[in-house]
């Protein structure tokens, strides 16, 4: 049985003051209630002046909003994440151009890499950097840029200005979703930008997300379905997205597809 009104209210006020920002879809778990109800808890608790509401959560007032924190990220589905790590790794070849976008999934890519020989790896990711700096012996681009610390991400004119002379790449992108209708997308604005210059470049491009990404569109569009050469992730999509793939020539890999 969930709790009653008053109680959640002080259950999440108390949580929020102790993380400084909350998830719905993790409140609603705790308190045993339906999202619905937790998001319209938070509409009331913001309508108090008591929170601000986010995309998929909620932040104490008047701190600005940031996207959850590189080792927040890191943790979350971890099992998935290295489960995609070792199958996307199956796109690279010797001697490749490879482009990993600023997110948790790519980190696990990398202790794959040492297979290979004479690779470039582009990044404008200094977690990325260490990882890979500590890992491989490949020649690493970084492309420099406005850092965010959040991320541990660079953006901005000059990390697009690098991307602008870069070609002939395979880029691997996580994104924040990716639904049949909409392709993959993005909640925040300045990523999403970067991302779709990235794919501009491209010679190839190849989604890795794991199950919990398909079918939850964000704010953002980055790129079709049809953009993408492949998919990579933890578990076998539905027979819809198999249908679609194929009808796109979007090839899909899982544990137990090849």
């Amino acid at each position: 049985m969930g709790l009653l009104a008053e109680k959640r209210h002080q259950y999440i006020l108390d949580k929020i003051q102790n993380l400084g920002r909350i998830q719905v879809s993790d409140l609603a778990q705790e308190m045993a209630v339906t999202e619905v109800t937790i998001r319209r808890d938070l509409a009331k608790l913001q309508n108090n002046g008591m929170l601000k509401k986010t995309y998929g959560g909620a932040i104490l007032p008047g701190r600005p909003e940031l996207i959850p924190s590189v080792q927040f990220r890191q943790t979350k589905n971890l099992s998935a994440k290295k489960t995609i790590g070792k199958l996307a790794c199956q796109m690279i070849h010797n001697g490749d151009n490879i482009y990993f976008e600023a997110g948790s999934t790519c980190y696990e890519i990398i202790p794959y890499l040492t297979q290979y020989k004479n690779l470039t790896i582009i990044v404008n990711s200094l977690h990325l950097m260490k990882r890979l700096h500590e890992l491989t012996l490949h020649k690493v681009i970084i492309t420099g840029g406005q850092y965010r610390p959040e991320r541990m991400d660079m953006v901005g004119p000059v990390a697009e200005a690098t991307i602008s002379q870069l070609a002939g790449f395979t880029a691997f992108t996580g994104a924040d979703d990716i639904s049949l209708d909409t392709g993959i997308s993005g909640a925040d604005v300045t990523t999403v930008s970067f991302a779709k210059l990235v794919l501009k470049r491209a010679s190839l491009a190849v989604f890795v997300g794991d199950h919990t990404k398909f079918d939850k569109p964000s704010l953002y569009k980055i790129a079709d379905l049809e953009n993408l050469h492949c998919i990579v992730t933890d578990k076998a999509p539905s027979k819809k997205w198999h249908q679609v793939a194929e009808k796109k020539k979007v090839k899909l890999i899982y544990p137990d597809s090849i």
